[in-house]
């Protein structure tokens, strides 16, 4: 009997110690987990500010690239604004067959007349952000539709803009040089900044070049194509204008 409830005792004893041992080993897993999840957390935590630093970064790099394409959009579009003038000019003298029109006014509505006044279509900031991904990183969602927009509209006004490239290179720029010297055009620009010139030998004939009909229909079409693209370079003007008011607002938090 005695043998037998030392074995009772020893079985207690047993039981008790699994279960400290138990506890002491749950307790163990508990703060492992405990641990993990808080090194998680951090890192989750860690993780998360380093891409609000990056869309900082981004943001920024996207304000300084849209103040100098809005830049370029609008100085494009003044001088399609003075080329339109100087286009409408040329259409009176031609129409009034005005004979007081100055050589050196003459120049000067030519000159226009073989630019076509091109904004430059590489933008690599939003080419990098289509194939970098990094357009997920702008978490403001009116911010990221309007630059997913943004190419649509740049197309549109490039479309105009080729158009009326290949009119002034193939069409209009080697009529003008039947009858007027590219060269006397560049020396009436050196004029200007004080440049030593050589002079043609070649005769301008600018009565010729008024009375051609060719050349009325060319000038008329590129106030056409000119017209359109001022107009769609207001839209992306506009959309510049809204896309760094958004950005303002995302580097002030």
């Amino acid at each position: 009997m005695i043998k037998f409830f030392r074995h009772i005792r020893q079985s207690l004893i047993m039981e008790n110690k699994t279960s400290k041992y138990l506890k002491y080993a749950l307790g163990e897993i508990f703060l492992v987990v405990i641990g993990i999840l808080i090194a998680l957390q951090i890192n989750n935590w860690n993780e998360k500010r380093k891409l609000k630093v990056e869309e900082k970064e981004l943001i920024a790099n996207l304000s300084l690239s849209f103040e100098r394409k809005l830049n370029e959009l609008e100085n494009k579009n003044a001088g399609r604004t003075k080329n339109l003038n100087g286009i409408n000019r040329l259409r009176e003298i031609i129409s009034n067959q005005d004979s007081t029109v100055t050589e050196t006014e003459m120049f000067g509505f030519l000159q226009d007349m073989f630019i076509w006044f091109a904004v430059n279509e590489e933008f690599s900031i939003i080419d990098m952000l289509y194939s970098s991904g990094k357009i997920n990183l702008i978490s403001n969602d009116s911010l990221k539709a309007k630059l997913i927009s943004w190419p649509d509209f740049m197309e549109e006004m490039l479309e105009e803009q080729r158009v009326v490239q290949d009119l002034v290179v193939n069409k209009l720029n080697p009529l003008i040089s039947n009858y007027i010297s590219s060269a006397n055009l560049s020396n009436s620009f050196e004029q200007k900044m004080g440049t030593t010139i050589v002079e043609s030998p070649f005769p301008n004939d600018f009565e010729g070049l008024l009375k051609d009909r060719a050349f009325e229909s060319l000038i008329a079409q590129k106030y056409i194509y000119l017209n359109t693209n001022i107009e769609d370079s207001k839209t992306l003007i506009a959309e510049a204008k809204s896309i760094l008011e958004l950005i303002d607002r995302e580097l002030e938090k």
